[in-house]
């Protein structure tokens, strides 16, 4: 039941009317939402689906327990609440753009940015939280991205060293959640005017640090889930006061049919629950002036392979792949990764790196999971499997199946989307899909 003082609030916001429209939309099921992955586009969907106008990939969809579908172990999905969909949709994303994801957790709009990357453009996405960083790292993992750096740290730390940077930085700010209160009554027990006015302190704060690393010409997008003008209009005004370099600018055409004018400003936009399909949301998309770009100055993470090393890691990426970049191959921590050494790999705040090859051990790779699910295109032995295949309900189970195949590490593929690994021996193949995420 929404508290009382929220109410009058909303009332303020949307008029009697409007208000009665709201509070009725909030006793109806929500409508679920994906976005088909582009890397990774499965040839047939064996659900319903309907296109969502304002997502290049957005699909409104009806399936029960699609976590546990094949394709969304795949990656070849991604879920997203459907309003969540509209700040990343509100760039025009360049494929060379550098972007900077400053609360990125659980990864939804670092994924959608990241869809329209090409070979060189890269992510960096980064989550304070340890364990929703370890979320955010999974995700990735699983969507088969093999341009994202993950980093953990505070936004003023993240931006020391990147000033001037990066093309887009996303500042999806922590917020009291009003937008998601149909889909997460914590949100809607918690809810105090002292708690909007505690986020809209903290979200000045990152979106000061934020913007420290935006470079002339790029692009600050600012965003929550909330309805209250103090974490929204209120957040943007002052910043706005403080840093006269920065102007609003209107977002993509494609969004402006399904949002309305922000209070105050129709270059702010919302996006209410009883006038579109989806929850709440708040985007402000500002641009920097000039054309003032510096170099990363932060120290890399990356460390250059012994000779041995690198022997090992070749010998191993030559008998598995049919192609790769020698010059990608570096450790990070006790992993050979995979990375374009132009992507910068920040020291002591990465959590993960690209591609992670696999463990070094004594003598041999132990391969990691995302080797699988990134590289999975380029190896040389593939198992492709269709949906209906018992022998893919066994694989994500844990079990071990039969398979005519040439001895070694092989892709599995869910319907021909690279899922995880196994190794090929004598014609049974040896499940390598990790315990965490097998179907229990």
């Amino acid at each position: 039941m929404l508290k009382e003082e929220f109410k009058i609030r909303m009332k303020n916001l949307l008029g009697e009317e409007g208000f009665s429209e709201y509070e009725k939309e909030l006793t109806k099921k929500a409508r679920r939402a994906l976005r088909i992955n582009p890397i990774k586009k499965p040839r047939t969907l064996d659900f319903e689906t309907e296109p969502i106008p304002y997502c290049e990939n957005g699909f409104y969809f009806e399936c029960e327990s699609i976590g546990s579908h094949p394709l969304h172990h795949a990656g070849a999905i991604y879920v997203q609440e459907p309003a969540a969909m509209i700040p990343v949709a509100s760039v025009d994303i360049k494929p060379d753009f550098k972007i900077l994801d400053t609360c990125a957790s659980p990864g939804g709009k670092s994924s959608q940015a990241a869809s329209f990357l090409g070979e060189n453009g890269f992510i960096i996405s980064n989550e304070i939280s340890s364990s929703r960083v370890k979320v955010l790292s999974g995700n990735l993992e699983r969507l088969g991205y093999t341009n994202a750096i993950v980093t953990s740290t505070d936004t003023k730390t993240l931006t020391d060293g990147f000033e001037y940077f990066f093309d887009l930085v996303i500042v999806d700010a922590p917020c009291s959640g009003e937008g998601m209160f149909r889909k997460e009554p914590d949100a809607l027990k918690d809810w105090s005017v002292e708690n909007v006015r505690m986020c809209a302190e903290r979200q000045k704060d990152i979106l000061q640090n934020a913007s420290r690393a935006v470079k002339g010409g790029g692009y600050l997008l600012y965003s929550t889930c909330t309805f209250s003008v103090e974490e929204n209009e209120e957040v943007v005004n002052s910043f706005l006061d403080c840093n006269p370099d920065f102007t609003l600018v209107l977002p993509n055409e494609r969004i402006i049919p399904y949002t309305v004018s922000g209070v105050g400003n129709d270059k702010m936009r919302r996006f209410y629950p009883h006038l579109f399909s989806g929850e709440g949301q708040f985007v402000a998309l500002l641009k920097r002036e000039g054309d003032e770009e510096y170099k990363c100055t932060k120290s890399s993470a990356l460390k250059e392979l012994t000779k041995e090393e690198r022997k090992k890691a070749e010998e191993f990426l030559s008998s598995t792949l049919t192609d790769f970049n020698r010059d990608f191959l570096f450790k990070f921590k006790d992993n050979i990764v995979y990375t374009n050494p132009s992507i910068p790999v920040p020291d002591k705040i990465t959590y993960s790196c690209s591609v992670t090859v696999g463990e070094l051990k004594k003598d041999y790779i132990q391969p990691h999971h995302q080797f699988f699910t990134a590289l999975g295109n380029k190896f040389k032995r593939k198992i492709d499997l269709s949906l209906d295949d018992v022998r893919l309900s066994k694989y994500l189970s844990g079990e071990s199946f039969e398979y005519a195949i040439e001895n070694g590490y092989a892709v599995i593929l869910a319907d021909g989307v690279a899922l995880g690994g196994g190794k090929a021996v004598n014609g049974v193949i040896k499940n390598h899909y990790p315990k965490g995420l097998r179907k229990r």
